[in-house]
């Protein structure tokens, strides 16, 4: 975040946000952070507290309600981006939110980005979760391989021996995952192939690998090796290839994420109002994620700054 800084603008704080002109050297971008989140509002969701007269009750419902699932990031220049993505997921309705949907949602974000700030990288921002750090259907995966060649096992991605290899006559090389036959390799021959020998090494332990240690079957062996343990996420491959950046908040840190106080006012004002049916609770949702105040946006950009 220090390195980014240097890119981002800066603004002086007072009555109100003055941008501070921003000195980049040849050949940089100014850099514009992007926050994601999600963040799911029930349709029977109501305030838990109320004035009420001596007797009197509020009955709730027993259950909160079908969902809806909202998709968004916000920035210090634009506020929302407009790549929101809100789907309603249940039984008889959309699949639950997935790495597939972000990863669209992001391709549509990116193009959005680009063409409000032509001259700019994005640092786009996300927390941690499952979703975020899926890797591709050809990620490198020691645990799925087989001991040896062929076989019921998925075919994974031709790599480059890493420099950290402890043979330095095999450093750099690459290194194809799949025989001239088209079966994928095993662990064993991957691991021969990078000079390590391994015959009287098992293939895994059962039932677990033991604690502090890097060595005590091939799968341990091989998922330790720099090019399997250091693999980019697919949205981390997607933005990065685009040509901006992507950065992972620390885990539990939900403070961190500026869109939180976003979340934070349209659910409290949409907690206030009572939803007798979902095309109530749908637009009440968005007609508060469309009325986020200047004031809060202030906030949210000194939040930046």
């Amino acid at each position: 975040m220090a390195e980014f800084e240097k890119r981002m603008a800066q603004s002086h704080e007072g009555a109100e946000l003055k941008r501070i002109p921003l000195t980049l050297n040849p050949g940089e971008k100014e850099v514009i952070t992007e926050f994601h989140d999600e963040s799911g509002f029930n349709a029977l969701e109501y305030k838990m507290k109320a004035w009420l007269s001596p007797r009197q009750l509020i009955l709730q419902k027993k259950t909160r309600g079908h969902l809806i699932h909202v998709s968004d990031l916000i920035n210090q220049a634009d506020g929302r981006l407009d790549a929101q993505k809100v789907i309603y997921p249940g039984s008889n309705s959309d699949a639950r939110w997935d790495t597939e949907q972000l990863i669209i949602q992001m391709k549509e974000a990116i193009s959005i980005f680009e063409e409000a700030h032509p001259d700019c990288q994005g640092l786009f921002i996300f927390d941690q979760s499952s979703a975020h750090a899926s890797l591709g259907p050809d990620a490198l995966h020691a645990w799925t391989m087989n001991k040896s060649d062929g076989g019921k096992q998925c075919k994974q991605r031709d790599t480059v021996i890493p420099e950290s290899n402890p043979y330095p006559e095999l450093c750099g090389k690459p290194q194809k995952m799949t025989l001239p036959n088209g079966d994928a390799k095993g662990m064993q021959r991957v691991l021969e192939e990078r000079g390590f020998d391994v015959r009287k090494m098992h293939a895994k332990c059962t039932p677990v690998c033991p604690m502090e240690n890097n060595d005590c079957c091939m799968a341990c062996l091989l998922s330790k090796q720099e090019d399997f343990a250091n693999q980019s996420s697919m949205l981390e491959t997607l933005i990065t290839e685009a040509g901006h950046y992507c950065i992972f908040l620390p885990k539990f840190h939900c403070e961190l994420n500026l869109i939180e106080m976003y979340w934070g006012w349209v659910k409290y004002r949409f907690r206030e109002i009572p939803k007798k049916t979902f095309q109530d609770a749908k637009d009440m949702a968005f007609k508060y994620l469309d009325a986020c105040p200047t004031e809060v946006i202030t906030l949210i950009r000194r939040f930046i700054n």
